[in-house]
């Protein structure tokens, strides 16, 4: 069984990947560069999958001071609130489970990712995956040499100096903060509740924001540069595709903070 698993994965993950990122090394000549490119084809490919997930988003953002007043109505009966909570996601097109499709995907497509890249990194001799790629032009020499090298990183190593992890927190941070719904009206409303259930579930939201970024952060310093390159170039992927799709979103309060609100408008 663990056999036919592992023989569908890489059928159908590692060696599609492996094959997309060594097609554009021969026309690029630069594996940063082809990591780049291949993180613009996954997201593209992503993106029929990922537009309803942001624009469920954006209508639980617009949504939130019904959300409040439902709290409100409610707050004595919190199984009453989630069914009126349901019902108005239900009457407003809202699956407040449809980003984890997106999520589970993007973490496979990390892991399949760190398969091809650790690859590269047994010794730089890669005459051993010329059998996993599908044509004849891809393949290299005997004794060619794959440079990991791009900018000051070694692509099948940590980045020594943690820049990659810290940049991938920010960005996570960021793009975290512009899929959160305005939270000053919700965090009114959770301290008129009895015991003050919704405080600890607000409490849990903001904690969640920094969860990732977190997390980013220690991939950063652990995890081969060609992984977090990848995973920056994602997470700017997503935080320009947002934007044009629902505008600035929970991060409008912190540049208005910055001063910076009077020029931006939110889409």
């Amino acid at each position: 069984m663990l056999l036919m698993l592992s023989i569908a994965w890489n059928t159908l993950l590692v060696n599609p990947i492996l094959n997309i990122l060594i097609g554009l090394f021969k026309i690029s000549g630069s594996l940063g560069v082809s990591i780049i490119g291949l993180t613009f084809i996954i997201k593209g490919i992503l993106i029929p999958a990922t537009l309803p997930t942001i624009k469920n988003m954006k209508k639980q953002r617009e949504l939130q001071p019904e959300l409040n007043k439902i709290k409100k109505k409610h707050k004595n009966d919190k199984r009453k609130q989630a069914e009126a909570q349901m019902e108005l996601f239900k009457k407003h097109g809202i699956n407040p489970t449809s980003g984890c499709l997106t999520q589970i995907v993007t973490l496979i497509v990390i892991i399949a990712l760190f398969n091809v890249i650790r690859s590269f990194a047994l010794n730089g001799n890669i005459s051993s995956i010329n059998p996993l790629l599908y044509f004849d032009i891809l393949r290299f020499n005997e004794y060619d040499i794959l440079d990991t090298t791009f900018l000051y990183l070694d692509l099948a190593k940590p980045d020594p100096f943690y820049i990659m992890g810290t940049v991938s927190a920010l960005l996570q941070l960021i793009a975290t903060k512009m899929t959160m719904p305005l939270i000053k009206k919700a965090e009114k409303v959770a301290k008129k509740t009895p015991e003050k259930s919704d405080d600890m579930a607000l409490m849990m939201q903001q904690q969640s924001m920094y969860m990732m970024p977190i997390m980013n952060f220690i991939f950063g310093i652990t995890l081969p540069s060609g992984i977090m390159l990848y995973i920056v170039t994602t997470t700017v992927f997503t935080i320009v595709q947002n934007y044009f799709v629902s505008g600035l979103g929970g991060l409008k309060p912190w540049i208005e903070k910055l001063n910076f609100g009077k020029n931006v408008t939110s889409i």
